[in-house]
């Protein structure tokens, strides 16, 4: 009945567009025009299947290959980061069915984002490497931004723009990572990699595709939140950008700055956004801008056949992995709660006598009466974080739980300013340097994946009790040796 209701809605409405005539004489767009249709993802991050408000790939393609079959010069498909890691169909093939779906779909490029960083970014990289024995993209990945640390080369894999040609028109696309997002990633992994500030470089690479590489149209891919915008929107002339990309903070929005359309389709293939320029003899007249979802148009409740075949045979190969039942919640459980019960599960398998979690490596609830399976739990905790554990003063530890919005589990009333205490937390948490934990005395990499640690105590669990909530009694033991370095270190 809702679906039907917004359908009749829309009918009666319209789509409400966001729209702007460059010629300032109307808002009448001239229907024998011809035209360019972007459309775009942003992170995506690995929601392959439907489910809730999300479209998923199949239906999305369905709507994309029918837009391309009635206007294959018109067309440009674009994705702006975060697109790979965060699903377990996207990564138990470390991203590669994820990329076999876009290749499809036809993409034209990929903007990096940081958690494409996630399992290291050769990972990724390789996947535009030329070799298709290790699985091939067909559409370039684009960072005009992001170097090798301490210099101006660009990875392997990665480029700063790319040119196509549509309605006889060549188009430049940039892609840029958002400045300082270094922080959004693992040490680990971003080491050798730095972000330099995009706007400056955005404006060299637009003034290059004008006037060396005679574009006609320059596009902005960055996964950024937005704070480049309003140095984008104020580019002109050979330096002009006709329409910028954002993404990272999730939002959704569809908007004109300084007539410079600006785009940011939420996350998880809840939107589709699209924007359309209208052009007279390859200049552009005018352009609309706006975020499409499940019912704003019946290509979106049809799935394309081709990409729900690699869908069913990734499944079919991952189903018993990923679908056998383990528990079912017998609460609501939101991501707070989920927090303090893996920082309490990191707490007691480590032996450690405080532990923290980030609130934002907990990327989903659990519904009460939801089935919970190693797929979800994918979902919940995608990141492949490890236990690390240290030891530190009470003093470090109660400046710690001040100034972080962690969530952490202990048994301690309080922690005394000249004691040491042992510390767990994930590798993410620990090894920022803004952290106390990377110097800590006697720190250990105990090896043990949260995701891991949560499947075998939900096992647990799933003997004794007949639901899952926060409140049932930890059933795992420590899975760390029970040595007290100091005592060694006295010896």
């Amino acid at each position: 009945m809702k679906k039907l209701f917004s359908l009749l809605l829309i009918l009666i409405l319209g789509l409400g567009l966001t729209s702007c005539n460059t010629d300032k004489k109307d808002n009448i767009v001239d229907e024998s025009a011809d035209f360019i249709d972007i459309y775009y993802i942003n992170d995506l991050h690995g929601a392959i299947l439907p489910a809730d408000d999300q479209l998923g790939m199949a239906y999305i393609a369905n709507f994309l290959a029918t837009k391309k079959e009635a206007n294959p010069d018109n067309v440009i498909v674009l994705a702006g980061g975060d697109i790979l890691q965060g699903s377990a169909l996207s990564n138990y093939y470390l991203g590669l069915s994820t990329i076999n779906m876009m290749n499809e779909m036809h993409f034209d490029a990929f903007t990096l984002g940081n958690h494409e960083f996630d399992w290291g970014l050769e990972k990724v990289t390789n996947y535009f490497d030329g070799n298709s024995d290790n699985g091939e993209a067909v559409f370039p990945l684009l960072g005009a931004n992001v170097y090798l640390e301490g210099t101006t080369t660009h990875p392997d894999g990665i480029e700063p723009y790319t040119i196509i040609e549509r309605s006889g028109l060549k188009i430049g696309i940039i892609g840029t990572m958002g400045y300082g997002l270094e922080s959004s990633i693992a040490t680990s992994k971003i080491a050798g990699y730095e972000f330099a500030s995009p706007v400056p470089i955005i404006e060299s690479y637009a003034y290059h595709l004008r006037t060396v590489e005679n574009v006609d149209m320059v596009l902005v891919v960055s996964h950024d939140s937005g704070n480049l915008n309003s140095g984008v929107s104020a580019l002109t002339g050979d330096y002009k950008v006709d329409a910028l990309f954002n993404a990272h903070s999730h939002n959704e929005y569809a908007h004109i700055d300084s007539g410079l359309p600006i785009i940011q389709s939420g996350c998880n293939g809840e939107y589709l956004g699209h924007v359309r320029f209208d052009l007279d003899n390859g200049a552009i007249i005018s352009f609309t801008v706006e975020n499409l979802d499940y019912y704003d148009d019946l290509l979106f409740q049809e799935a394309n056949t081709t990409v729900q075949n690699l869908i069913d045979i990734y499944q079919l190969e991952t189903d018993d992995l990923f679908n056998t039942p383990i528990l079912v919640a017998g609460e609501d459980l939101s991501k707070t709660s989920l927090s303090r019960w893996i920082a309490k599960l990191m707490r007691i398998t480590s032996g450690s006598d405080i532990a923290f979690h980030n609130l934002g490596g907990t990327r989903t609830e659990i519904d009460d009466s939801e089935m919970i399976n190693l797929g979800l739990l994918y979902q919940v905790w995608p990141f492949d974080n490890v236990i690390k554990t240290t030891y530190l003063t009470g003093a470090q530890i109660n400046n710690y739980r001040t100034r972080s919005s962690d969530a952490y589990d202990t048994l301690l009333t309080t922690f005394e300013d000249d004691v040491y205490y042992k510390v767990a937390t994930n590798d993410y948490v620990f090894d920022k340097e803004d952290n106390p934990f990377i110097n800590g005395l006697f720190s250990v990499n105990t090896g043990l994946l949260l995701r891991d640690i949560a499947v075998s105590e939900l096992e647990l669990q799933s003997i004794l009790y007949s639901s899952f909530k926060e409140s049932n009694d930890i059933l795992s033991s420590s899975l760390v040796p029970d040595i007290n370095p100091f005592d060694e270190a006295t010896n």
